[in-house]
């Protein structure tokens, strides 16, 4: 048994499964794997691994699952085929469920209204000590979460789509053709904008060779709206994801 090089999770490996075990206090992480898995073999089978067993408890849970080919993309010059592989998982998974289904599918954890309540917890504790760039930066950041006109008490209003919830690039596997997915502890319902800014604002797009971000976002459609704010902010017309057909369902 060993952990992933950049999880926490318990993960046993064999021929063609994987058994992932979860801690007593997991904070539903089993369960929303489980749950992902299940309907993505559903709704979109071999985009994700199989889902064979789980058992559920309050001493601990474990998920048997069947286990993908493939290199994770974390820290690899990703090729242009790549990138566009990758895409083509993001938009399939975020487009997986019909919309009856993904109505019934929880919010994901540390979507906009749970991050927003959890930086200003945060904020409100002792500052860190840091050297004065970084504490410019962070009060800049704040700044702009005060003025930002999110909110802590409710989702925003635009399409949902299935979120696999972590952004980290060695949970995408490449086989030579195709991208597929794991890891789905923290995933649920979400919007596509937050999804993608998982992947590009994640550490593990940082490092090593980190991921060309425009070329990875000009593989979605965007449109330029103007964007209604808070009064002080600018009103400049800024891009936005434009909303596919299959997600006006």
């Amino acid at each position: 048994m060993s952990r992933t090089a950049w999880g926490t999770h318990a993960v046993e490996l064999t021929g063609d499964q994987v058994i992932k075990r979860f801690p007593e206090a997991d904070g539903g992480c089993a369960e929303r794997e489980w749950r992902a898995l299940t309907l993505l073999h559903e709704h979109v089978p071999g985009l994700a691994p199989e889902p064979v067993k789980a058992q559920l408890g309050v001493t601990g849970s474990t998920v048997l699952m069947s286990r993908l080919p493939g290199t994770p993309l974390r820290g690899l010059t990703l090729s242009s085929e790549q990138l566009a592989a990758l895409a083509t998982a993001m938009r399939a998974i975020h487009t997986a469920l019909p919309s009856d289904v993904l109505r019934q599918v929880p919010i994901r954890p540390g979507q906009q209204a749970g991050l927003v309540a959890h930086l200003r917890r945060w904020a409100a504790e002792k500052p860190p000590e840091v050297d004065a760039q970084v504490g410019r930066a962070l009060s800049a950041g704040l700044t702009w979460l005060e003025r930002s006109g999110l909110q802590a008490d409710h989702a925003p209003a635009v399409p949902p789509v299935f979120g696999p919830g972590d952004g980290n690039l060695a949970n995408y596997l490449w086989d030579g053709s195709q991208v597929r997915i794991v890891d789905f502890e923290d995933s649920g319902r979400s919007d596509r904008a937050f999804e993608l800014a998982e992947v590009t604002e994640h550490v593990g797009s940082w490092v090593e060779h980190p991921l060309d971000t425009r070329a990875f976002l000009g593989q979605f459609e965007f449109d330029t709206r103007r964007v209604r704010t808070p009064a002080g902010m600018s009103t400049t017309p800024r891009p936005r994801l434009a909303v596919p057909a299959e997600l006006r369902r």
